[in-house]
C-alpha cells in the first residue's frame, strides 16, 4: 500500500538527486575548464590546438574569437552565477 509507495517515491527522489549531483559536479568542471583556457585567451599568448591529423596548429583571430565565443557561452551556461 502507502508504505511502497513512499519507499518507491523516497528511492526516485534519491535517484533524481544523485543524477542533479553529477551533472553538478560535471557543470563544476567544465567551469574549470572553461575559465582557465579563457584565461589563456585573454592573457594574448599565442594558442595552439591539435588539427584533425593531430599536427599543432596556432590559432589565427578569428579561431581565437570563434573559440573565445565558445568558452564564453560555456562559462554563461554552466558556471554557477
Amino acid at each position: 500500500g502507502q508504505w511502497l509507495q513512499a519507499q518507491a517515491s523516497a528511492r526516485e527522489e534519491a535517484k533524481r538527486k544523485a543524477e542533479e549531483e553529477r551533472i553538478a559536479k560535471l557543470k563544476a568542471e567544465n567551469c574549470t575548464r572553461a575559465r582557465q583556457s579563457k584565461a589563456l585567451f585573454d592573457a594574448g599568448k599565442p594558442v595552439a590546438r591539435s588539427n584533425a591529423q593531430g599536427e599543432r596548429e596556432i590559432l589565427d583571430e578569428a579561431a581565437r574569437n570563434a573559440e573565445a565565443k565558445r568558452l564564453d557561452s560555456i562559462i554563461a551556461s554552466d558556471c554557477a552565477r
